[in-house]
């Protein structure tokens, strides 16, 4: 029996979960140089460039692996992040639930030093920062007195890319993404051009951003992160609106990838070889990341075997053997979410899936 896997319980299930989770970092200026002006005269305004807090360094196995630290049952975040840092380098950061607006204060405050400094940077991984104007059933995010806002709405995309540059400030990433699947906004509105909440004002407004982050933190890694399936209509995304962006304003491409809700995909062994090089034909030798990777370990996709499987052809077969320049390996999370979730690698009570130990093995390959 398929497994009816929807958009609204994903979310349900990163609210809940990330509520007590992760990230974030004190907010450091560099000093850069006074100016001068034509007149020999000091400018009184100090230019200042933001450098990131990560500095990794790729591994021998050619990219970086992350997963979200999901804690076992009677586990604590402070025993689960060290955990999962044995086998990876980095780990996403959602934030608390609170809206994009609010995501800078909570990573200069005590949940960023507890999450990002000390569970995340503090156990030797970098965080991925995330911000999303996307809201319960495909509603936009809005601060206090705009709640009638669209995405065309001046006021609405001043206070957007405000917060963009508060958090760079606030948590000097070096992994920065812009918008969470934020395809599955087209997959809704469209680009009509009369359209107010039109995906094109999206692109546009992520493009001026780009610029804005690049200005204060120019190693800062710039993307937007896109769904390569549409979960509650259990197909593929469409590829389509990749062609949307310019290639040159999107430092690597980016997906969360669930294949197994696509109809007619019930083993990993269903999945096209160019499921996912069809992208890099609006992205030539772009560098290639997956933020989050998932397969349930149920009877109903092959079980733990399938899981395992997943892993090392996501790894090959799907990516490198197809000339992809693979440099983010994300899976969902280290352990189930629950009984009917089982994409974790791990069991709730601690025990090591098959999934765990292929994960393991790739992660110390090249070494």
């Amino acid at each position: 029996m398929r497994v009816k896997i929807t958009i609204g319980e994903k979310m349900i299930g990163f609210l809940s979960i990330l509520a007590m989770i992760s990230v974030l970092t004190i907010s450091i200026f560099v000093p850069g140089c006074l100016s001068l002006n034509q007149s020999g005269d000091r400018n009184q305004q100090i230019e200042s460039t933001i450098t990131p807090a990560d500095s990794p360094k790729i591994p021998g196995r050619g990219f970086f692996m992350g997963v979200l630290p999901i804690p076992a049952d009677d586990q604590s975040f402070e025993e689960v992040y060290p955990q999962a840092a044995q086998y990876v380098e980095f780990s996403p950061v959602w934030g608390k639930p609170s809206p994009f607006y609010n995501l800078a204060d909570d990573l200069s405050g005590w949940w960023g030093r507890a999450f990002v400094d000390q569970n995340i940077r503090g156990n030797g991984m970098f965080p991925i920062i995330h911000v999303s104007f996307i809201g319960w059933n495909m509603s936009l995010i809005t601060p206090p007195g705009m709640e009638n806002a669209t995405l065309s709405d001046p006021e609405w995309r001043a206070a957007y890319k405000q917060a963009v540059l508060d958090v760079v400030k606030a948590s000097r990433p070096l992994y920065l993404s812009i918008g969470n699947e934020v395809n599955r906004w087209y997959e809704k509105y469209g680009a009509g051009e009369n359209n107010p909440n039109g995906f094109q004002h999206y692109v546009s407004l992520y493009e001026e951003i780009y610029d804005a982050v690049k200005e204060i933190s120019p190693e800062t890694k710039v993307f937007c992160t896109f769904a390569r399936e549409i979960l509650p209509e259990t197909r593929e995304a469409n590829l389509e609106v990749l062609s949307m962006f310019n290639p040159e304003k999107m430092d690597l491409l980016v997906f969360t990838s669930y294949p197994f809700a696509v109809r007619g995909i019930n083993r990993p062994s269903d999945i096209p070889d160019d499921y996912y090089s069809r992208a890099l034909s609006y992205f030539p030798d772009k560098p290639f990341g997956f933020s989050e990777l998932g397969w349930p370990s149920v009877e109903a996709f092959g079980g733990e075997q399938a899981q395992a499987d997943f892993i090392t052809q996501a790894a090959g077969r799907l990516t490198r053997e197809q000339g992809i320049n693979l440099h983010l390996f994300g899976w969902a999370w280290l352990h189930d979410l629950s009984e009917k979730d089982t994409i974790g690698l791990i069991k709730r009570d601690g025990t090591e899936k098959l999934a765990y130990k292929v994960w393991k093995n790739l992660s110390t390959s090249g070494k």
